[in-house]
């Protein structure tokens, strides 16, 4: 599905929903969440600005080849930020409206989200090397560009992971999401470092 297709759409139904509710005056706990248009409204506008920003970067890039280069990762952040965003809404106007609804049980989903697309993003982020071999600036782009992938790959499963904690119960739902965060970035960050040392001593 297109990028700038779902994230539309994904807006146009956010503001359909609080519009709806605005409308049918339903009820909204303004003491304990705030004021009833701002817990309706806020997100929403959130979501319009990320499409304002999703259709005008590519504008203020002039379509240039830098843009062409990270376009898709470009959009897996945007897509993910909306995605998140009305997964928020959803969730603040249950709560709002006085439905019995455990928030936390949002928070595996959105980190999950949010690792899901940075190890799809990440890797898109290549950066360009020079034929000067002993360039610092080549040798740490070298190094960047080695890196990411096994980098993103713990990022990954770990998101899919995280997001599959919702289902568990209670206090062993936050102490597996916290395990498993902890487990993916320790993960992460050896698997860059042994990409690393592997390209040092390949020298």
């Amino acid at each position: 599905m297109n990028s700038k297709f779902l994230i539309s759409l994904l807006t146009i139904l956010s503001f359909g929903v609080s519009v709806y509710l605005y409308v049918t005056k339903s009820e909204m706990m303004d003491s304990a969440y705030g004021p009833g248009e701002v817990i309706l409204f806020a997100i929403p506008v959130t979501m319009m600005v990320v499409v304002i920003q999703l259709f005008t970067v590519p504008i203020l890039m002039n379509q240039g080849a830098f843009f062409s280069r990270f376009k898709k990762g470009i959009d897996h952040i945007f897509v993910s930020l909306t995605v998140i965003l009305f997964i928020l809404h959803m969730g603040l106007l249950l709560l709002a409206s006085g439905t019995q609804f455990d928030i936390l049980r949002l928070l595996p989903i959105l980190v999950g989200t949010v690792l899901i697309t940075t190890a799809n993003a990440l890797p898109r982020f290549q950066l360009n090397t020079s034929d000067q071999p002993t360039s610092l600036m080549n040798s740490t782009h070298q190094v960047w560009n080695i890196t990411l992938r096994p980098f993103a790959y713990p990022l990954f499963w770990g998101g899919i992971l995280m997001c599959l904690c919702v289902f568990l119960q209670g206090t062993f739902m936050l102490i597996s999401f916290f395990g498993i965060l902890l487990i993916t970035l320790l993960a992460a960050v050896a698997r860059a470092y042994k990409a690393y040392q592997l390209h040092v001593s390949g020298r």
